[in-house]
């Protein structure tokens, strides 16, 4: 489709620092993909008490309009839920997952994606082929071009965005990290990943953390029953077997239009599973796109443990720079032959770790 470039861009964004109960690191590289559409977030000390810390990465899917502007907001909207004013952390990012996935398909915030739409694609498109008649004449995706939903956002003109509602075609997932005095708060929905290591450098195995792909028997259950309820008996079966990107997460409403149920009930629901650790279990957090988490394939069909031993190894030496740790990884997994390429070219690459003081 040509959606990949001639060579990698393999250039790293590395970010460090430390606060007084851990050190962190990030870095980033964008691989084959033409755009860059994973966007890292991070606010420390933050809230009334100046006791909270945020760590996110917000992974686009057909377009990085959505995950752009998560990171944009996603904190002051954060910050003005009056559940986290009040310590009831859980709940605030419960609120703020659904009242900004609900914001997404309002006129005011479908403005700022055009804009952002605008400014990511302005001479970057060649002129639209005819072939390509993707709006009717009532302005909606017509049922038959379904099967055109991940290219949608690449053939249609940037600069005629009148009557599109950007947040139907494209989405983006969002793991949020939310570390208070005493307990972690990891809230993530879609397909990215949080391995969590505890003080004996074991895995914490909360799989509704780690894993949110079809193959969990509670998201297929979900999208079963949203399905049944939308289109009747007779087509569950056509359409119980429909392949997702993921199960939850932001934007996608062309997933989210079944006015018989709930917001938390959809195919795609923009609620994020959440776990609590208390800090003193927690020795290391690897917080992972998709694309730097299936890198793991190449190397064990066991990506978790894995992924942790070869972090956990380098870690161990405090005097390497997390940043540079994460580019190892990059340097050591990320395969740069030209055979190689088709596994990875509608992947970005992109990873946090914070290693807890004193655990």
């Amino acid at each position: 489709m040509g959606q990949e470039l001639n060579k990698p861009n393999i250039n790293k964004k590395p970010i460090d620092g430390k606060t007084k109960l851990f050190r962190y690191g990030m870095n980033e590289i964008q691989g084959w993909k033409k755009t860059m559409d994973v966007f890292t977030i991070k606010e420390n000390d933050i809230g009334p008490d100046k006791n909270i810390n945020i760590f996110g990465l917000f992974d686009g899917h057909s377009g990085k309009e959505i995950s752009q502007y998560l990171s944009d907001n996603f904190i002051s909207e954060l910050l003005k839920n009056n559940k986290f004013i009040n310590g009831e952390y859980n709940q605030a990012l419960i609120g703020t997952f659904k009242n900004i996935d609900i914001s997404l398909r309002t006129e005011e915030i479908n403005n700022k994606l055009q804009i952002y739409s605008k400014k990511n694609k302005d001479g970057q498109r060649k002129k639209i082929n005819d072939i390509y008649k993707t709006i009717d004449n009532e302005n909606k995706l017509n049922e038959n071009d379904i099967d055109n939903l991940n290219t949608f956002m690449d053939i249609i003109d940037p600069n005629n965005l009148e009557g599109i509602f950007i947040a139907d075609f494209i989405g983006s997932s969002g793991i949020i990290i939310l570390i208070s005095d005493k307990i972690t708060y990891i809230a993530n929905a879609g397909n990215s990943h949080c391995i969590a290591i505890n003080k004996n450098l074991g895995i914490i195995n909360d799989k509704n953390v780690i894993e949110q792909k079809i193959y969990n028997i509670n998201e297929k259950k979900r999208v079963k029953i949203a399905n049944r309820i939308k289109y009747g008996k007779e087509k569950e079966y056509n359409n119980e077997n429909e392949e997702y990107l993921y199960m939850r997460g932001f934007g996608n409403f062309q997933y989210k239009n079944n006015d018989l149920i709930n917001i938390e009930e959809q195919e795609i629901s923009p609620v994020p599973e959440i776990c609590e650790i208390p800090n003193d279990n927690i020795k290391y957090l690897i917080i992972c796109n998709s694309g730097f988490y299936e890198i793991g394939n190449n190397f064990s069909k066991n990506i978790e443990k894995n992924i942790a031993d070869y972090f956990i190894k380098k870690l161990k030496n405090e005097q390497k720079i997390i940043s540079d740790i994460i580019g190892d990884y990059f340097d050591d997994f990320i395969p740069k032959k030209d055979e190689k390429i088709k596994n990875f070219i509608d992947y970005n690459f992109s990873c946090i770790i914070i290693d807890f003081f004193n655990n």
